[in-house]
């Protein structure tokens, strides 16, 4: 559920940066969705204990 609420959150940000500045969004926005990814995944090894 979270994961999939990241990549709805960073789709919509790539979608409005790329209206704003063109093709510049790549990297940042890129860079942004594998911070909230590696952040759920730290989130779950606590749940789980690993």
């Amino acid at each position: 559920m979270v994961i999939s609420l990241n990549l709805a959150l960073a789709g919509l940000r790539l979608g409005l940066k790329n209206r704003q500045v063109g093709e510049k969004w790549v990297y940042d926005d890129y860079s942004y969705l594998c911070k909230g990814l590696k952040s759920t995944k730290k989130s779950k090894n606590r749940l789980y204990g690993k």
